[in-house]
């Protein structure tokens, strides 16, 4: 009911700045929170990763023991280009190219 400016509108009517506001917070907080989620998962995995290869001393003399960090660098590299692509190189001018752009 906080919000209304309008009497008899219904709880989740557009014309209500509450439902508006209430509406982004819930889109925000949701793709923060996977987003952390999946960082959080990724960064453990590969500590996780990193702590049983240092247990083995066959992993650590062949250089294998990097090969966690050599995946997670790359993965930075990819987001880098991709990002670049994205926002340079495919540049969204109207609504349309906006599908065709995060497909590629």
């Amino acid at each position: 009911m906080v919000g209304k400016v309008v009497e008899n509108l219904d709880e989740d009517s557009i014309m209500n700045p509450g439902v508006i506001a209430d509406n982004v917070g819930d889109n925000v907080g949701d793709i923060a929170g996977m987003g952390s989620d999946l960082f959080g998962s990724f960064a453990e995995a590969t500590c996780a990763c990193l702590v049983i290869s240092a247990s083995s001393k066959e992993l650590i003399e062949s250089q294998a023991f990097y090969f966690p960090l050599m995946i997670s660098a790359a993965g930075i590299i990819v987001g880098l280009v991709t990002s670049v692509l994205a926002t340079n190189v495919m540049a969204v001018n109207e609504p349309a190219q906006i599908e065709r752009t995060l497909k590629v």
